[in-house]
């Protein structure tokens, strides 16, 4: 994978004439995106592109290439592939469609284009692929516009969509692999490469169908004792199945054995697609949870009683603060208030400050050996009401504090977008939309411990 990933001449086989906006130029886009290498653009048509000289075809070319980035109809591609081979080029990226996910021919072609990977030396990525991002080394060879990014995250997919709206798909990550088709590279030998990397610290995968499964299977399970890996398998009915072999070919399998043996092998499995960023943001930011007893500290008694069943769902449970948490927190509030979990630290905010409160009270919970996680619900006020805001508070209260335990928050209120901006400033603690995203967020968290000590039991 490294010619794919980190290549320093690349051939452009069937790249544009035109420049500008709206020409999809791959070499204009590999500029931009910072690309230091080699670039020798392969066009019969053309003597010189974007100020280089264009090839007629890839065996002209006098310097060793890493990799050919083949944007040809497909009736070509086969021959231009067999010219890559002639060239002792060792890695191929075929970008257009009509293959497996097309018509009878199609299949054929791909079927054979399989062959000549197997036979001829050369490692196939695609067809009907973007290809891949690598922002730590500035390479990318995606013809759509695509964000550079450094975050350690690693990102499987069959579809050049999670490549150009990350954010809702994934979130933010600085490698990435579009299989495609998959006629030669797999998930299997993504998921080595991302195993491998030490660049990469979390994996995310799009799947929409999966073969090699066994070895995958194998592969994964020793790759997530060291790395999170997190998998939203789409094709779930049998519509969507029918859907994913239309769009890549993929065969979509048996949703649930697979999600049942992914779980098995210590995978963090996602049953709704819209939860992946939620699962990167939690498992690359937040220490993971040795039990499954939460704190919970509130503005809102009713939103007290919200997160109980968000726990109940997840198997977390509330923990029983120790007498020393007890202590601490009467020493602010009134002395009629019942101090349980959750905790109400209304009274106590209205005696004192909001920012006294939430310090005393989260300095007390952390410290309880009776809790394992906390849930923070807060205000997310008007600039005006910016006394009730306790972002920066509890930030601060997590920079001073040696134990790790995992703190999340929810918050509600007129402002939400800019204070969880804030909240988030540090990489301490995470904010959630909903109660139900937070008590979840926890439960990821339990469960990679789980599978580490498992492992590391066994």
């Amino acid at each position: 994978m490294q010619n794919f990933m980190e290549p320093k001449r690349v051939a452009l086989i069937g790249i544009s004439r035109r420049s500008g906006a709206g020409s999809f130029n791959l070499m204009e886009n590999m500029r931009a995106f910072g690309f230091g290498g080699e670039i020798f653009p392969v066009n019969p048509n053309a003597d010189r592109i974007l100020g280089q000289r264009a090839y007629a075809n890839v065996k002209e070319i006098k310097k060793e290439i890493d990799l050919a980035v083949i944007s040809s109809p497909r009736e070509t591609t086969l021959d231009i592939l067999k010219d890559c081979i002639a060239a002792k080029i060792k890695a191929a990226i075929v970008v257009n469609q009509g293959f497996n996910d097309a018509d009878r021919l199609g299949r054929e072609m791909q079927q054979e284009m399989a062959e000549i990977a197997r036979q001829d030396g050369i490692r196939i990525l695609g067809p009907n692929t973007l290809g891949v991002i690598n922002g730590f080394n500035n390479f990318t060879t995606s013809f759509m516009p695509v964000v550079k990014d450094r975050t350690p995250v690693g990102l499987i997919c069959q579809s050049g969509i999670h490549f150009v709206g990350p954010q809702m798909f994934s979130g933010r990550f600085g490698k990435a692999i579009d299989l495609g088709n998959a006629c030669d590279v797999g998930f299997y030998d993504a998921l080595a490469y991302f195993g491998q990397d030490p660049e990469i610290k979390i994996i995310a995968i799009h799947m929409e169908g999966l073969n090699q499964g066994k070895d995958f299977l194998s592969l994964a399970a020793s790759v997530v004792k060291d790395k999170p890996i997190v998998v939203h398998k789409s094709g779930s009915s049998k519509t969507g199945a029918r859907a994913a072999v239309s769009h890549t070919g993929s065969i979509a399998g048996d949703y649930r054995l697979l999600r049942a043996a992914l779980k098995q092998a210590g995978v963090t499995f996602l049953d709704e697609g819209g939860q992946m960023p939620h699962a990167m943001k939690t498992l690359l930011n937040l220490p993971l949870m040795r039990g499954n007893r939460v704190g919970v500290i509130t503005y809102s008694g009713g939103a007290g009683i919200m997160v109980s069943d968000g726990l109940e769902k997840h198997n977390l449970q509330l923990a029983a603060f120790s007498e020393e948490t007890i202590d601490q927190l009467a020493a602010l509030s009134p002395q009629w208030l019942p101090l349980t979990n959750p905790l109400d630290i209304w009274p106590a905010v209205m005696l004192h400050s909001a920012r006294r409160a939430y310090s005393v009270a989260l300095k007390a919970v952390l410290n309880d050996p009776n809790v394992d996680g906390v849930i923070c619900i807060a205000l997310a006020p008007l600039p005006e009401f910016s006394f009730l805001d306790v972002s920066e508070t509890l930030n601060t209260v997590m920079d001073e504090f040696p134990t790790r335990k995992p703190v999340i928050v929810w918050t509600y209120g007129p402002n939400t977008v800019e204070v969880q901006k804030r909240f988030e400033s540090r990489n301490r603690i995470m904010v959630y939309s909903t109660l139900e995203l937070a008590t979840w967020a926890l439960s990821l968290l339990r469960d990679r411990y789980k599978a580490i000590y498992r492992d590391r039991k066994s």
